[in-house]
């Protein structure tokens, strides 16, 4: 799968910012003990547990591998 990243935001590093409109493959995913990458929106998955707000996807380009949340990313077909 390939991501393209999207316009870059101040939550998000410099460096990250840096590769704003290029393209990488997504190598690897973020993803929920029982191996789900969304939660199922029901809220709290345990008792005092964090609700998951975003996945994670590691996207190597030429030289490295960065990992960048789902809202910054748009899925290349």
């Amino acid at each position: 799968m390939n991501a393209k990243v999207l316009r870059g935001d101040a939550w998000v590093s410099d460096k990250k910012q840096r590769f704003c409109g290029q393209t990488g493959t997504v190598i690897a995913v973020s993803c929920l003990k029982d191996g789900r990458i969304r939660n199922n929106g029901g809220g709290r998955t345990a008792p005092g547990a964090p609700m998951r707000q975003f996945t994670k996807y590691y996207v190597q380009f030429e030289d490295q591998i960065l990992g960048f949340e789902s809202h910054h990313l748009d899925l290349i077909k």
